[in-house]
């Protein structure tokens, strides 16, 4: 059919996804464990530990504990294997972050030199997006990464709710990170993303969500 993009295999690319993908199961596992390690301590000591709690913290707080009863020392056992699980997940993930990094600068990107846009929000970038010169100009492509205003309400057409958008939301949260520091912020890629201006087409910086007191 003529008008259709080839597809091409970029296997630069692909790498990229692979251990952007593996940094972010690394991300999911390290919560999923300090989750339970939070449970876990709140039942050992008064009041739990704080909120940021690293394995070296975790660590320290066990020294303390001598639970009275089998449970307790059941507890404090399951605690300080998920302290050693999180050493572990550390480890890794700094070895993932300086392999992305690498990876990253090896395609001649210079998304690194961003504000708010780190090893992991770069590869991401550069994988899912592809080449770049499929989006015919920069409204196109804030609408494929989801940072484009919608018209939420206009005229006659009543707000409800907040709008879904058919986007990739890793892609889109990123670019919106970078679209903050910088609306129209000219990057020159390499790899299969060719030298374009990067522009996020933010109008406004992202609403976050905030903590009720």
């Amino acid at each position: 059919m003529s008008g259709l993009r080839p597809v091409v295999a970029d296997e630069q690319l692909e790498v990229l996804r692979m251990c952007v993908d593996r940094r972010a199961s690394l991300g999911r596992e390290h919560t999923r464990k300090v989750s339970r390690l939070h449970k876990l301590l709140l039942e050992l000591i008064p009041g739990g530990a704080k909120r940021s709690l690293s394995a070296a913290r975790a660590k320290g707080l066990l020294r303390k504990v001598r639970p009275a009863t089998a449970a307790g020392r059941v507890r404090k056992a399951h605690a300080a294997e998920l302290v050693s699980d999180l050493a572990t997940i550390y480890a890794r993930s700094q070895a993932a972050d300086k392999e992305l990094k690498a990876l990253v600068k090896a395609t001649g990107t210079t998304l690194l030199d961003l504000q708010r846009i780190g090893p992991s929000g770069a590869a991401r970038l550069l994988a899912e997006v592809g080449d770049i010169t499929r989006f015919p100009d920069r409204n196109h492509f804030a609408s494929w990464n989801g940072s484009a205003p919608i018209d939420a309400s206009s005229g006659d057409q009543p707000a409800t709710g907040s709008p879904a958008r058919a986007t990739d939301r890793s892609t889109g949260g990123t670019a919106a990170q970078v679209g903050v520091t910088s609306h129209e912020a000219s990057v020159p890629v390499g790899g299969a993303v060719t030298t374009r201006t990067l522009s996020i087409g933010l109008r406004r910086p992202p609403r976050l969500c905030r903590r009720r007191p």
